[in-house]
């Protein structure tokens, strides 16, 4: 193992990954709009009762926005949400503050629940585009490889190309984008695990352990634990990746990242015993059996409309999604044999396992959203192309990414500012979206008139040190 990434000057300066932070969360939260937030109303109840009320059970609110209605169940004469808790309790805390500040969800409904969105869901996204971009920029050719080889395949000619391309893959042409305006348990448990899952693969990288090694190993323990907190889908992933924790033998950070992962769970715990009477009841559990459609279940026949579903559902919403798998494969043979590159993979693997196995494949939904977790992971193999031994068959693995990568950000820029709500299975999601968008165009943008402007201009600001960047480049490579 080396003992640091290799600096890369202003390629990778911190200006770049707050641009691009910024630049990610402003265009999420432009996109927030009225649709989504009136179909999607249940992730505002939990979040009202909780301050307002001080309790965790969904009725009582006088607001006619913030009626209980589908995925509820009753327990103990108490209507409940069949979800984890963290997307309440992240936004509880969000929207204590406003509350504080005189907005409320009765009287400034729209505003009050875009601004909990935009500062949970959609904050936590474009910080975990951010982290990718570290991630995939260590995976291109001209970096270390995930093992530590030496970088075979030349070149790649821009250097930033790679990683912003895969970047940019997943957090605005993926389902990742028609998700990011709503205070969805998946989304934001998605946005917890990518983040988590890179500061691990940073420790892996790192010999000594420094101040800096403790804070990593808190911050990934304590993300992962609130992975599961908010959402149970991708728990088979966080299990992995804990694996992969325990892999490391770091011995002087495992306390530290077991208790931070267990201050991460005590949320839920704490949750499950309030409201169900024990620690490790769950809400889908709670329910008698009301969502047993979530639970694992093997059916060969339901397996194999599942493999016909996602098959169409990614290629008709998500094609650069595939391109992403397919760049996987040019990684040298040194990296696919790697530890940290089979874990990323296994880690995709268990989660399709996952929801191929369940009765559900996400009702309502734009796109195929019960793969959401998968998508940042998939979108790392668009670096693999960069170890193509010609430029020219690199320059025909850009085209292929950009074109399906234009595809998927249309596609998924209608399910964001026209609604992801498709009831009541998401067929032709897409179609009836965009024709209902042309039709009566009546959605409201509540913060876009605040960020637009800004958004532009930290857009114009990114190409400007991407430009920098590429002739700082081309100057120490003359040189």
């Amino acid at each position: 193992m080396t003992t640091r990434a290799p600096d890369f000057g202003k390629f990778s300066s911190v200006r770049l990954r707050v641009l691009l932070f910024l630049v990610l969360w402003l265009a999420y939260g432009a996109a927030i709009n009225s649709s989504n937030l009136l179909e999607f109303d249940l992730q505002q109840i939990g979040v009202e009762a909780i301050v307002e009320r001080g309790h965790f059970y969904l009725e009582g609110s006088t607001s006619p926005q913030l009626q209980p209605r589908g995925d509820v169940f009753e327990y103990n004469g108490h209507k409940y949400a069949a979800k984890q808790p963290g997307q309440f309790m992240s936004g509880a805390i969000v929207y204590f503050l406003l509350h504080k500040l005189g907005l409320n969800y009765v009287n400034h409904y729209l505003l009050t629940s875009a601004l909990v969105t935009f500062l949970t869901t959609s904050l936590i996204l474009a910080a975990s585009g951010v982290a990718l971009f570290g991630l995939a920029r260590t995976m291109t050719a001209d970096s270390h490889s995930l093992s530590h080889a030496a970088p075979v395949g030349g070149r790649t000619g821009t250097p930033l190309f790679w990683p912003l391309a895969a970047t940019l893959s997943y957090t605005l042409a993926t389902t990742a984008l028609a998700y990011s305006g709503i205070a969805h348990h998946d989304a934001l448990a998605t946005g917890y695990l990518v983040i988590a899952a890179c500061l691990t693969l940073q420790l892996s990288r790192e010999k000594t352990t420094t101040r800096a090694s403790y804070c990593k190993a808190a911050g990934a323990g304590l993300l992962f634990g609130l992975t599961i907190t908010t959402s149970m889908l991708p728990f088979f992933m966080v299990l992995l990746f804990a694996l992969y924790f325990l892999y490391l033998r770091r011995s002087k950070l495992l306390p530290i990242f077991l208790l931070a992962m267990l201050a991460g769970l005590l949320p839920l715990f704490s949750y499950d015993a309030v409201s169900f009477g024990s620690f490790f009841l769950l809400p889908n559990v709670a329910g008698a059996g009301m969502f047993a459609d979530t639970f694992f279940h093997f059916d060969p026949n339901n397996l194999g409309d599942k493999l016909v579903f996602y098959a169409s559902s990614v290629t008709a919403y998500a094609p650069v999604f595939v391109v992403g798998l397919f760049g996987l494969s040019y990684y040298p043979r040194q990296v696919k044999r790697g530890p940290e590159f089979l874990t990323l993979v296994a880690a995709m693997a268990v989660l399709a396992a996952f929801v191929l196995n369940i009765r559900s494949n996400g009702d309502c939904q734009f796109g195929p959203r019960y793969l959401l977790p998968a998508m940042p992971f998939a979108c790392l193999g668009i670096a693999g192309y960069s170890y193509l031994s010609t430029q020219s068959q690199r320059q025909i693995a850009g085209i292929a990414v950009l074109i399906s990568g234009a595809l998927s950000l249309v596609i998924n820029f209608v399910g964001a500012v026209g609604g992801a709500m498709n009831c009541p299975d998401g067929r032709n999601a897409f179609r009836n979206q965009a024709a209902a968008l042309m039709k009566r165009g009546s959605e409201t943008y509540p913060l876009a008139r605040w960020l637009l402007v800004p958004l532009v201009f930290c857009m114009i600001l990114l190409l400007f040190e991407i430009v920098i960047a590429r002739k700082s480049r081309a100057r120490s490579a003359d040189g």
